[in-house]
């Protein structure tokens, strides 16, 4: 995977472009608890996550596309594709000259549409998975260039209803690498 490094990224006063955020490699450490009585500690979680800009046949204005990957590691053959994500700028406020407030996010899993939003404002993702026997809710929330919070509600009818919650860093791929890999 080769990715540009990290650009520094707007403070909480500045428009932060929800793509050029996201994009990089991510460290997911999640703790996995049930959801509903006691809350008992179930396990926890490491995950490598890869978005990348995603370049689509279909041009649109104010709309880009991301890639999201899974996996135990940075290479290729370490990564599992997720699904690509449509972001949907709102349109810009041309009589006070700000940004859109929000952005549309949509994409397809498991067959599934499902769609999500970004806020400007408070600078958070919430991502809606609703399939058909089970709903996952997440919830990323910007904390600083290089980190987010991770909140994740999972319910469906076969296994145990989890929140998941934790953090993501932001990884530099060339310090994230093992001894060998040369083939990446």
């Amino acid at each position: 995977v080769k990715m540009a490094a990290a650009q520094p990224r707007p403070s909480n006063g500045q428009h932060l472009d929800p793509c050029d955020y996201l994009t990089g490699c991510w460290k997911r450490n999640l703790e996995w608890r049930q959801f509903g009585g006691n809350f008992k500690r179930l396990r926890g979680t490491n995950a490598i996550v890869v978005i990348e800009e995603y370049i689509s046949s279909v041009k649109e204005d104010g709309t880009r596309y991301l890639k999201w990957s899974f996996g135990r590691g940075l290479k290729p053959v370490d990564l599992r594709f997720g699904y690509v994500m449509k972001f949907n700028a709102g349109l810009e406020n041309s009589d006070e000259n700000k940004k859109a407030d929000s952005t549309a996010i949509e994409w397809q899993y498991c067959g599934h549409l499902c769609s999500g939003v970004f806020q400007q404002n408070t600078k958070v993702y919430v991502l809606n998975f609703h399939l058909k026997t089970s709903t996952v809710v997440i919830t990323y929330r910007i904390l600083d260039k290089n980190k987010m919070a991770v909140c994740i509600v999972e319910v469906d009818g076969r296994h145990t209803p989890t929140v998941q919650m934790g953090n993501m860093y932001r990884l530099d791929p060339n310090m994230y690498s093992t001894k060998n890999s040369d083939d990446s």
